[in-house]
């Protein structure tokens, strides 16, 4: 719980403050300690995070992106096309329920993400490649840039 709220002997920042202005990223969501993952709760709500020493309080900035990661279910197959589930629907029950209803609502986009076949995993790309990507991001702050020229203040990119 220290390592990510922060804390110890001497009180240093967890992982939710170290993360400030970027992505915490939980892998294995459920695996965590559900009293761990509620510590969650707070930093995220508020942006700050706080650690209660009897020597006095600590506040420390955590405004971040939470992005985590969880399998369906115990074994990982639940609605796979590929493999079979082994989960009897109270144990996939258990494990979902290790994610308090108050955390889960604080996670503003939630996305399932069927299992690829390997060839469409090893397979070439059909997409936009990074150069493609970068003019049209050149382009749009140039844009930008050009909406907001006059006024005072500067754009930072």
């Amino acid at each position: 719980m220290a390592g990510l709220a922060g804390g110890g002997r001497v009180p240093r920042p967890g992982e939710v403050s170290l993360a400030h202005h970027g992505v915490l990223f939980l892998g294995e969501l459920p695996e965590f300690n559900r009293e761990v993952l509620e510590v969650l709760r707070q930093p995220i709500e508020d942006g700050l995070v706080t650690i209660s020493r009897a020597a006095g309080a600590l506040t420390y900035p955590s405004r971040f992106m939470l992005a985590a990661a969880m399998n369906p279910c115990p074994c990982g197959y639940a609605r796979d096309d590929f493999k079979p589930c082994i989960c009897t629907p109270p144990q996939i029950q258990r494990y979902r329920s290790r994610i308090s209803g108050p955390l889960l609502d604080r996670i503003d986009v939630q996305i399932e993400v069927p299992r690829l076949k390997q060839d469409e995993l090893m397979g070439e790309g059909s997409g936009e490649g990074s150069a493609a990507i970068a003019a049209r991001v050149r382009a749009a702050r140039d844009r930008q840039e050009e909406r907001l020229s006059g006024r005072s203040g500067r754009l930072e990119i």
